[in-house]
């Protein structure tokens, strides 16, 4: 985990208390901040550390399939159940298990997953004993569980069994300076991974970076950053290495970012409008250097010049 803002020095310091603890963990955050890699840090710091970590989606699974991927099954429980399966609780002895999209489990499977959380035994599907298994439980979620409590979609008790430990993992945009830092180690990563010398990035891209919310957190730097070191011509990353979608957000289009919305009575500005403010926002991120202001946006000098006499 890469990160020395405030937010995350506390998620931290969260992280090392609860680590050594025996209860379940609710992890939150929006889609892409990495709460697999708070997960895993969490096992990283723990007792447990030499057991197994083992991640599932729940909403990768069809429900008919997932009972038997979490409990397992005996030997011709159902057809094509040719041999027995002992299951990712069974598998996850010793360990810790993650249950990502923890909200999209249908209710039966709640039902079964609170019994499990409250006796530390699980049931394979047509077998007649139980099996105790040793696990720590983290479950993870970008939805509003309390939402999905007071509407009925969620047991209450399985919240509050889940949610013995609650963590919130910070979206990118309120960690400030760890964008840096975060574009940085991507950028060293993904020129090491094609073989190419390590990219920097320039001042101007980095500035666009952080003036853009990034609905998408970590996980849409991350592929930002690919792509632009994939795509770069040169030795550092410009703006014009970036993707339109940073530009206009960033520049502040309406409707730019999933935070932010427009109402249909607000007044909107003319493409010819946008356009200007775009060229004094490039303007300004290069100290108003007018040849380098042409450069990234890919117009010629008398374009630009015809641009600010209007």
């Amino acid at each position: 985990m890469i990160g020395r803002s405030p937010v995350m020095l506390a998620l931290y310091e969260q992280i090392r208390q609860i680590a050594r603890a025996g209860g379940s963990v609710l992890i939150r955050g929006e889609s892409g901040v990495g709460k697999e890699l708070v997960t895993r840090a969490l096992h990283a710091e723990s007792d447990r550390a030499a057991g197994p970590f083992i991640p599932v989606n729940c909403a990768g699974i069809p429900t008919e399939l997932l009972e038997s991927e979490l409990f397992g099954h005996a030997s011709g429980a159902f057809t094509g159940a040719q041999q027995a399966r002992r299951g990712l609780f069974a598998e996850a002895h010793g360990g810790m298990l993650l249950l990502d999209e923890i909200a999209e489990l249908e209710p039966q499977m709640q039902a079964k997953l609170l019994r499990v959380l409250q006796d530390g035994q699980v049931r394979p599907l047509g077998a007649n004993l139980e099996r105790r298994v040793d696990v720590r439980v983290v479950a993870a979620t970008n939805r509003d569980l309390e939402h999905d409590v007071a509407r009925g979609r969620f047991r209450a008790d399985l919240f509050f069994r889940l949610a013995t430990f609650d963590v919130h993992v910070p979206p990118l945009r309120e960690r400030g300076e760890d964008l840096h830092r975060l574009a940085a180690h991507f950028a060293r990563r993904f020129s090491e991974q094609i073989g190419r010398e390590p990219l920097a990035l320039s001042a101007a891209a980095l500035s666009l970076l952080s003036a853009y919310r990034f609905p998408g957190n970590v996980r849409e730097l991350a592929n930002l950053i690919e792509r632009a070191v994939t795509l770069c011509p040169g030795t550092q990353i410009m703006p014009t290495d970036l993707p339109q979608t940073v530009h206009a957000r960033s520049a502040g289009i309406p409707g730019g970012s999933v935070h932010e919305g427009t109402p249909a009575d607000t007044v909107m500005p003319t493409l010819r409008q946008m356009q200007l403010r775009y060229v004094h926002y490039v303007l300004d991120q290069v100290d108003g250097n007018k040849r380098r202001a042409a450069q990234v946006l890919g117009i010629g000098r008398r374009t630009l010049y015809r641009y600010l006499a209007n």
